[in-house]
């Protein structure tokens, strides 16, 4: 893979990423101000049982046959179809059986765990989707380990705008006026994407699919050993991510919020703060979701000096672009958060967050690297402790600060946990990490780009304009002084490995 397609495909997902996120924000603050924020969390912990168990039915398959065909595929001679076959018997059973098993459990599940008689219902729908995500996560998997990125992007977006048009339509015209509960219509609107995005994916596959001679480089039962350490990971990541957004309006009632009040807070950050603080990471996802089986291959060629040098120049330009985002949400994260909300408790949040914008992002490469080379079992790890701290933290200060000790919890998570993952890279890659050219010199050009902006500002009273506006200027002005005064910094310091803002 050259670095033009990597520049290309990273191009292309990230532009349908934002398009997708651009949207999912807007039908939030629809659904927010349409339903209410207390129904906006109801949605998010609906959301959240539905994410943990489609990725302990399906075994994540997606990352699974995507690693392993895309080793496959680095072989000499290999046969990546069987691999998929693999992947398709291996997943299918698992989702069946707990698809059953939630089915005949859902009245216990909905009356006894949840309290909702209302959640019984959507329960059963939601079991009837776990088979079909298991066959699309995989078919997903093969396009993605093939960088066939136009057709993952084409079947997401076509799942994004079935799921999100339908529940839409049931809020406005169903669920406001009382004609059907929120929990019904959520697990509807899942299962008509989940269904959308299968068959378009399907059809897909059986349009591209590729006859191979050469026999397959593993067994079935290597695949399954070499699959357990990916489940074990989502499975610990899974659980205690669960775990954690369920215990967060739990812990904000001990606060001495009410119900109501915790829910709402809940639907706040989960539909309007932290979908604020990822979208600009759009480019970053789709650039992890490539860097997966691109770092497969080069495990499976061996070309480990190709691989020290991507990871160097993806983790300097993630630095030099999270530091960048994080100052402007330390500018301006009250008036997004006010635009986004209405109110100025989501604005103060995102302001209080922003410095640990570039350990999320961090987080997002890292992974990728990590799981591309195989570290599955230093990932699960680092997860446990990292939600271990998380929710801790979460058990100690939520009930003595409120909300403040939630953003407590992802700053003490977030700024430990990912200092352990570059130590990792740089132990298996053998790159020289360079604090001046990663952290120091972004940090004084985000500074100074600031300064400069906020005195142009106050020359010519850009406060004249709207908010919307006045952000947008703000932004780009200070965007093309980052660049151009930490190029200038670059030259000065006589860097040669200085950033390629070009290619990877």
């Amino acid at each position: 893979m050259n670095k033009n397609k990597i520049v290309k495909d990273t191009v292309f997902l990230t532009a349908i990423d934002l398009a997708l996120q651009g949207l999912s924000l807007i039908l939030n603050v629809f659904i927010t101000r349409r339903l209410g924020a207390a129904a906006t969390g109801t949605i998010s912990l609906i959301n959240t049982f539905f994410c943990f168990t489609a990725i302990i039915s399906s075994a994540n398959i997606f990352l699974c046959s995507s690693r392993l065909i895309s080793e496959e595929i680095g072989k000499e001679c290999g046969n990546p179809n069987k691999i998929f076959r693999f992947g398709i018997l291996f997943s299918l059973p698992i989702s069946i059986i707990t698809a059953i098993t939630i089915f005949i459990f859902a009245d216990l599940l909905g009356n006894s765990i949840l309290h909702s008689k209302e959640m019984v219902m959507a329960i059963r729908i939601l079991a009837f989707t776990l088979p079909i995500n298991a066959a699309g996560s995989c078919i997903r998997g093969y396009f993605n380990a093939y960088r066939k990125v136009a057709v993952s992007a084409a079947s997401g977006t076509f799942e994004f705008l079935v799921k999100s048009g339908l529940f839409a339509l049931f809020a406005a015209f169903a669920v406001s006026n009382g004609k059907m509960d929120v929990f019904t219509a959520f697990s509807i609107s899942i299962g008509a994407g989940q269904l959308a995005g299968f068959l378009f994916l399907a059809a897909a596959y059986i349009h591209f699919r590729k006859t191979e001679q050469c026999p397959a480089s593993i067994s079935f039962k290597c695949f399954v050993f070499c699959s357990i350490p990916i489940i074990l990971n989502s499975i610990v990541t899974s659980v205690l991510s669960s775990a954690n957004d369920a215990l967060v309006p739990l812990t904000l009632k001990q606060y001495g919020n009410s119900t109501q009040e915790a829910l709402s807070q809940f639907g706040i950050f989960e539909a309007i703060i932290i979908p604020a603080l990822f979208f600009p990471s759009g480019i970053l996802c789709s650039l992890s979701s490539i860097l997966i089986p691109e770092f497969s291959r080069e495990k499976g060629a061996g070309d480990m000096k190709r691989t020290a040098r991507i990871t160097n120049k993806v983790l300097r330009q993630t630095f030099s672009f999270s530091i960048f985002v994080a100052a402007v949400f330390l500018c301006f994260g009250e008036e997004i958060g006010f635009l986004m909300s209405g109110e100025n408790f989501a604005g103060k949040i995102l302001k209080i967050l922003s410095p640990a914008i570039p350990f999320i992002y961090l987080e997002i490469i890292l992974e990728a690297i990590l799981k591309g080379m195989g570290k599955h079992s230093f990932s699960s790890l680092n997860y446990l402790v990292e939600y271990t701290i998380r929710i801790s933290v979460l058990l100690i200060c939520v009930p003595l600060f409120g909300f403040y000790g939630i953003v407590a919890s992802y700053l003490a998570s977030n700024i430990i946990c990912n200092t352990t993952r570059i130590i990792m890279i740089i132990k298996i890659t053998h790159i020289k990490f360079n604090i001046a050219d990663n952290l120091i010199i972004p940090i004084i050009s985000a500074v100074f780009s600031m300064q400069i902006v906020t005195i142009i500002d106050h020359m010519i009273h850009l406060n004249f304009l709207n908010i919307i506006a006045e952000t947008a200027i703000f932004t780009a002005i200070s965007a093309i002084l980052y660049l151009f005064i930490q190029k200038v910094i670059y030259r000065i310091s006589d860097d040669k490995t200085e950033i390629n803002y070009n290619s990877i």
